[in-house]
């Protein structure tokens, strides 16, 4: 199993719209091959920072989920208002 950590900060203007179009991508992304969790938690600091957890049967699964429509098309609204995006790749230890 791949597990991926991502940190999502957008404009402030832009945050409300972001969590929509965040909890829109959960759907068709759940339905993708190989994924087994996809969440988004909202920072209770900074409303305008995210955290997306996804579980992937594999690592190619979550590489292959990058290129798929609906990613593309939330990339192509909110690149622009992306201040910042890491991830953090890992497995369990047991």
């Amino acid at each position: 199993m791949h597990t991926a950590f991502i940190r999502v900060k957008v404009a402030p203007a832009a945050a409300d719209r972001a969590a929509l179009a965040m909890l829109a991508l959960v759907e068709p992304t759940l339905a993708e091959p190989g994924c087994i969790t996809y969440e988004f938690y909202r920072d209770h600091d900074d409303p305008s920072l995210f955290l997306c957890f996804e579980h992937w049967q594999s690592r190619q699964a979550l590489d292959d989920h990058g290129s798929t429509p609906h990613v593309a098309a939330f990339l192509a609204e909110f690149g622009p208002v992306i201040e910042l995006w890491e991830s953090n790749h890992a497995s369990a230890l047991a």
